[in-house]
């Protein structure tokens, strides 16, 4: 467990205070260069990074052994505001996420391979504020109130160049999956104690699989389409999870109860598969154009959120249920998000180009199930960046910024009324490095 924990600090670096990041709470384009371009995909000969995360067809293109890495840092903003708390702030801390990148062509062959570690999905929403009374005027006060899934894939990747017009690709990737929950848990689903509300923190860990198929079609010199799926992921969480239910306890009249409690935790996490279908134009030596449009199929994967506790350490509290074991389900509910992007390149050198992107997508978080723990409803995004190559050498910085979005919620979906009348507003700036040496 000790290890687990320690390769998402290392993965994540300082830790993101975002609930979603300039690229989408999804990733499914990582490169710097991507970033200024508002998200777009757009191959290259050294894209290795992007090829692995967006579309394997692209490693068909890898000019020799490259190696690429990527630095992503996000900054957020945020507060929120209910019945006992007026705009509150989010806590913010930059984060910063390391990943990368390598591919290389199979001697004179036709395929081309590529081998890296990319994020798959960063939300971490990180607050303090005043818990709400719920069943029986239950309060805990001034709570921290965190939220964390955590999701980085490990991959390999095959391209195959079916002609010069033509590229295939297919990719593996491990997920490796993090999860936590530090908060005022209110019970949801379990007839015994819906409603109810334990303090909890709950840390799990697991690994999943999916994988990735693509092609690249370029009908002339000028124009090039691609299109790739991503399959869902299903994992399967394991950890801990402690807490202390005495407020709720008392309010109900049963202050002689221990109160503090253990068990075995497992959260199943589903991500969701996605299509991008993208298009770009390369006017001249100067300019080029790039559309994207991408589908995320929330709607079947964040349907609700499966919480089983095992092997509980509470006679008392085992003894009011009949079992040492709870389970719950959390509600979701999202919609499946469309985006669309647009993307500009202009070379002012050979060597030096400028770039700037916007993209807009559907808020997929219902406001029924909106909590500030959930709250990735940004929906614009405007980016701007720079490449530059020298030699065998590239770098591209790019920056995004992501207006503050605002939902409203009136009445809840979620027991017990303590989001009802509730408002939540998050915007992010985001700023990716990429550098690839080619060899």
């Amino acid at each position: 467990m000790k290890s687990s924990r320690l390769f998402v600090n290392c993965f994540v670096g300082l830790g993101l205070a975002a609930c979603a990041h300039a690229q989408g709470f999804y990733w499914n384009t990582a490169s710097a260069r991507s970033m200024a371009l508002g998200g777009v995909y757009l191959p290259s000969t050294g894209g290795v990074v992007d090829a692995l995360s967006s579309n394997p067809a692209g490693l068909a293109m890898v000019g020799g052994r490259t190696l690429d890495l990527s630095l992503t840092s996000v900054f957020a903003r945020g507060s929120f505001s209910n019945s006992v708390n007026t705009n509150v702030p989010l806590n913010d801390g930059p984060g910063v996420i390391p990943y990368g990148g390598f591919g290389m062509p199979i001697a004179h062959s036709r395929f081309s391979i590529g081998l890296g570690l990319v994020p798959e999905m960063m939300s971490v929403s990180n607050w303090n504020y005043v818990d709400a009374p719920g069943v029986a005027g239950a309060s805990y006060g001034l709570q921290k109130q965190k939220s964390a899934i955590l999701a980085a894939r490990a991959v390999a990747g095959v391209g195959f160049a079916l002609s010069r017009k033509v590229s295939l690709g297919v990719s593996v990737g491990g997920v490796y999956n993090s999860n936590t929950l530090e908060t005022p848990y209110v019970f949801q689903s379990h007839p015994a104690l819906a409603g109810l509300k334990t303090l909890l923190d709950l840390h799990t860990t697991g690994v999943g699989w999916n994988t990735s198929v693509g092609l690249i079609a370029s009908p002339t010199d000028r124009l090039q389409f691609n299109v790739a799926w991503k399959s869902r992921t299903t994992i399967d969480s394991t950890g801990d999870a402690n807490g202390n239910i005495g407020v709720q306890l008392a309010a109900a009249g049963l202050g002689g109860a221990r109160p503090d409690f253990h068990y075995s935790a497992m959260v199943q996490n589903v991500l969701p598969q996605s299509v991008l279908a993208g298009m770009n134009w390369r006017v001249d030596g100067h300019w080029v154009f790039a559309v994207q449009a991408d589908w995320v199929n929330w709607k079947d994967s964040f349907a609700s959120l499966p919480v089983t506790l095992t092997n509980g350490n509470n006679a008392d509290i085992n003894g009011l249920l009949g079992t040492n074991g709870i389970f719950d389900r959390v509600p979701l509910n999202w919609k499946d998000q469309y985006a669309f992007r647009g993307g500009v390149e202009r070379f002012l050198t050979e060597n030096f180009s400028l770039r700037a992107g916007y993209a807009h997508a559907n808020n997929p978080v219902p406001a029924s199930t909106l909590s500030p723990l959930t709250a990735a409803i940004m929906g614009n995004q405007f980016s701007t960046g720079f490449g530059y190559r020298h030699g065998h050498w590239r770098m591209d910085l790019g920056y995004g910024f992501d207006p503050t979005a605002q939902e409203n919620v009136g009445k809840t979906a979620l027991l017990s009324g303590e989001y009802d009348n509730s408002k939540v507003r998050i915007g992010t700036q985001s700023l990716g490095l990429n550098t690839s040496y080619t060899f």
